[in-house]
């Protein structure tokens, strides 16, 4: 009896969790997670695409760590590409915050553009 109230809950709250605005909004903006590169994974939504994130060997993937633009400091191998975090100042380099999309948060100002967060 347990084990069946136990899945019956269960089933309950995955529906509740995939009709939610979060999910509706993750799911709309980005679809599907697709299958990652060899040695990479899919990490989480943001500005409309799934990231991914090949840190099992970056230097592969992205090659060699460039040095930092002034203020901001060299983040994690994204998408083939370095991401350049400027979170000392974010208003210089990306400006004011903007409003998120509704189920999503705005994140790091990374690359000159502060990233909306789906998940």
């Amino acid at each position: 009896m347990r084990i069946s109230l136990l899945i019956a809950m269960l089933t309950v709250s995955i529906l509740m969790m995939r009709d939610s605005p979060v999910a509706a909004a993750q799911s709309a903006s980005c679809g599907l997670k697709p299958l990652p590169e060899l040695g990479c994974r899919i990490g989480r939504c943001v500005n409309g695409a799934w990231e991914q994130i090949c840190d099992a060997n970056p230097a592969l993937s992205c090659g060699l760590r460039p040095l930092p633009e002034l203020g901001c400091r060299i983040g994690r191998c994204v998408d083939g590409a370095w991401e350049q975090i400027c979170d000392r100042n974010p208003a210089l380099s990306c400006g004011l915050k903007p409003l998120p999309e509704l189920g999503c948060r705005i994140g790091r100002c990374v690359d000159g553009a502060w990233e909306q967060i789906c998940n």
